[in-house]
């Protein structure tokens, strides 16, 4: 039993660990409660090894959304700088594994602890789209993703999030108390596979599938 629960988070704290399974549970409970959550494809997301998950970026609740769909494996994730300005909120996404990066150019000390992770055998979320989506729909994807393809050679799962720019539009202060939300994690691509395509286009087919994806989603 212990085996399998470490083996959500190679190399983590037993407490660590259970501290995250006990948000997700939580957070679960909500997101079912309030918004009808779903989720497909959680078998696509390996169990071992190094795994870039590449996202759309509907709303300040994708990371409860991406974190809870999957829960045999806990991952790592980046978020904007300023997001750790408070010690407390700051304190409380370090502890379900969030790490800051600079926006607005190639933050190189988060890029490095990024291909660290991936090349230790860890889960990495990244919203490519760098910021929020103004209406839904899934926006280019930033270059400096392929780094992380190139460097650390990941398996990359594209996941696609659909109703939660209805719930908490970019502007909004507070989401809506209700909705529909769904996700769904994509089949794996090899990161050769990317690679041979080259940078720009190979971003551009992980985005088309995220958005192909998504407006599945929508109608389901």
């Amino acid at each position: 039993m212990f085996q399998a629960v470490r083996a959500r988070q190679p190399g983590a704290s037993l407490g660590r660990i259970l501290w995250r399974t006990v948000a997700h549970m939580a957070c679960y409970t909500w997101m079912a409660s309030c918004y009808g959550y779903r989720v497909w494809g959680v078998r696509n997301v390996p169990r071992t090894g190094p795994v870039l998950l590449l996202s759309n970026h509907q709303s300040f609740l994708d990371p409860i959304i991406n974190a809870i769909g999957c829960h045999h494996r806990q991952f790592y994730a980046l978020a904007r700088s300023s997001l750790f300005a408070n010690p407390a909120f700051g304190w409380l996404i370090r502890s379900i594994n969030a790490f800051p990066v600079n926006r607005g150019g190639v933050d190189l000390a988060a890029m490095r602890y990024a291909i660290g992770l991936l090349k230790s055998g860890h889960a990495l979320l990244v919203y490519p789209e760098g910021t929020r989506t103004p209406d839904g729909i899934t926006k280019p994807f930033a270059s400096g993703t392929m780094l992380l393809v190139r460097r650390a050679r990941p398996v990359v799962v594209p996941v696609a999030i659909a109703g939660a720019f209805d719930a908490w539009p970019k502007g909004r202060k507070l989401p809506h108390l209700f909705g529909k939300i769904a996700m769904e994690f994509g089949k794996p691509i090899p990161a050769q596979q990317l690679i041979e395509m080259g940078d720009e286009q190979g971003l551009e087919h992980v985005r088309q599938t995220i958005e192909s994806m998504r407006k599945r989603l929508r109608t389901s």
